[in-house]
């Protein structure tokens, strides 16, 4: 309602001339308008990575969470890499004290064998030089060589599926913010150690029927060649291809095989059911996977060639500068440990790394796995590995302790 003062037509207080109410001088209060030249209504407070709207403002949408290792979405190949990098820096203790502890076992053996074969082998061309009767030994190793040889193998066989199945744990644990010490570790691995170390039985299988198939390779057309049912021309090209074709069948099967220890350490499956399971994962993504495989070898590969430079120069300094036998066979051999315990300290985890990455990106890509992630890492409850199981062994669960 107006009335007249006798200068014109005024509006009562709050009302404009369209008779809606008047915007504050300041631009705040309930209009979604600034009154003209004023200042913009606030904005909304900023989230934890940001300033956000509901259609992702000027700037897009805001980044994926983040609570580990590596961001919860799909992975590419440099977060593939950081993130094997990262993990290390995030758990240095767990990552390298585990493989070092591990790797300074296995290697003992290794180390005595390469000491003692050295020692065994100059004692045998001193005796040689010194007599030529019937007396010297044919066989110029010890017993205490021999040993070290065998052992050596099943030891380490041993303890790179245990080292692979700790660090598989703490990667996958490191992506949701999880820092495991190395009791933990254990722990989580425990459980699932037959799993672990029949994973690593089935790849020793796979391992011993390639080496078979390599000897059926070459014997076949040897055979043909010796037996004249085949002209060496047509023999040596067909061993040549076979042994292409066996190269071949070697790199698919080891990619698509290659997830099968993450697989049984997160996902609790038997050995066969890991196998198959990463075989099934990897249906589809075999060039990619085995891209990224090949570059961490390669990386991995340098590493280790320059980490060793300086040992094996110890190793030429001691074979030609240490005069005697015993002297000579521990020197190298401690060398030859100390490089190889240093060299796989600071190498196997990222190789490790990269292969538990992988599998962490495989399912978020094909399982939306990235979602029950976040869900957890969010959630503010303790987490385990039980993370990691397809929701179809667990129907309706909601992990992280949330409902």
């Amino acid at each position: 309602m107006t009335h007249e003062n006798g200068q014109g037509w005024e509006h009562p207080p709050g009302e404009g001339a369209g008779g809606g109410p008047v915007p504050p001088a300041d631009g705040s209060g309930g209009s979604p308008w600034a009154a003209p030249g004023g200042a913009p209504p606030p904005q909304p407070p900023s989230g934890p990575y940001g300033p956000s709207s509901p259609y992702g403002g000027p700037h897009g949408s805001p980044p994926p969470p983040r609570p580990g290792v590596v961001a919860l979405r799909r992975l590419n190949l440099g977060d593939i890499l950081n993130g094997a990098f990262s993990y290390i820096r995030h758990n240095p203790k767990t990552a390298l004290g585990l493989t070092a502890i591990i790797m300074a076992v296995i290697s003992v053996p290794s180390a005595v064998a390469n000491g003692s074969m050295m020692n065994d082998l100059s004692s045998w061309t001193e005796q040689l030089e010194q007599q030529r009767d019937e007396s010297l030994p044919v066989f110029p190793f010890s017993a205490l060589t021999i040993v070290a040889v065998a052992a050596g193998p099943v030891l380490q066989w041993l303890g790179q599926a245990l080292l692979t199945g700790l660090l598989a744990a703490v990667v996958g644990l490191s992506v949701i913010g999880r820092k495991l010490t190395m009791g933990q570790a254990w722990e989580t691995v425990r459980p699932r150690l037959g799993g672990v170390l029949g994973v690593a039985g089935l790849y020793a299988l796979l391992g011993l029927a390639s080496a078979l198939l390599l000897v059926g390779v070459i014997a076949a057309p040897s055979a043909l060649i010796i037996t004249d049912a085949a002209s060496p021309w047509v023999a040596v090209p067909a061993m040549g291809f076979g042994m292409l074709a066996w190269i071949a069948l070697n790199v698919w099967i080891y990619v698509r095989t290659s997830l099968a220890m993450p697989v049984t350490v997160l996902e609790n499956l038997g050995p066969a059911g890991s196998l198959v399971r990463s075989w099934r994962l990897t249906v589809g993504s075999w060039w990619r996977v085995f891209g990224i495989l090949l570059l961490a070898t390669l990386i991995a590969g340098v590493a280790s060639s320059v980490l060793s430079v300086p040992f094996s120069i110890g190793n030429a300094v001691a074979e030609f500068g240490i005069p005697d036998a015993t002297l000579r066979s521990i020197a190298t051999g401690a060398l030859t440990f100390l490089g190889t315990v240093l060299a796989s300290t600071l190498v196997v985890p990222f190789t490790i790394g990269v292969t538990a990455l992988l599998y962490v990106d495989l399912r978020i890509r094909r399982e939306g796995l990235d979602l029950k992630l976040q869900t957890a890492a969010q959630s503010g409850h303790h987490v385990g590995p039980e993370i990691y199981l397809p929701e179809p062994a667990q129907p309706g669960h909601s992990f992280g302790g949330g409902q």
